[in-house]
């Protein structure tokens, strides 16, 4: 039947909310709603002066139904990652308490392996935990500096064997 109007913030300041039929929200939610398409027939119905053109403008400030996004943004954009970068990975062991250890694996991104997804795989091979925890930087909990490099060497074919440097325990 007709719309339900009730005085709110909006409306005290001279506005008019008009709710929904259908889902009885305020129209500018509908599209937010169970079915969108039932909201828009009933707002062409009801109040053709609320309903968007087809060209994506709209006729009232009202507006109901969907609305492009015009606004781009920083996480749109892919960061340009350095490929001319110096080829080399770098494996050190870093004493974590007193008797345990964790390895760290430096360089992987230079050859543009996907760092999740080489993490995965050290942990399922070494049994271990591991994680992504720098932009170029894969943390092994455990000491696997030996094994690691037979390990990248197979997993890996365009990594050198000369390209890999172990470096002694730190801190």
């Amino acid at each position: 039947g007709r719309p339900r109007i009730v005085r709110t913030k909006m409306a005290e300041a001279g506005g008019e909310v008009i709710y929904c039929g259908v889902c009885t929200m305020p129209t500018e939610y509908c599209e937010y709603g169970p079915d969108p398409a039932k909201c828009k027939s009933w707002l062409q119905n009801h109040h053709p002066d609320l309903v968007q053109e087809e060209d994506g403008e709209e006729t009232s400030e009202g507006g109901g139904g969907k609305r492009k996004q015009t606004r781009g943004g920083k996480a749109l954009r892919k960061a340009e990652k350095k490929r001319d970068v110096e080829k080399k990975i770098l494996i050190s062991k870093v004493t974590r308490n007193k008797r345990k250890f964790v390895t760290v694996v430096v360089g992987l991104g230079t050859y543009g392996i996907n760092l999740k997804k080489a993490s995965k795989m050290f942990a399922t091979h070494f049994s271990c935990g591991s994680s992504v925890t720098g932009e170029d930087e894969i943390v092994i909990q455990g000491d696997v500096c030996g094994e690691i490099v037979d390990y990248l060497l197979e997993s890996f074919p365009d990594i050198d064997e000369d390209t890999i440097v172990e470096k002694g325990a730190s801190k």
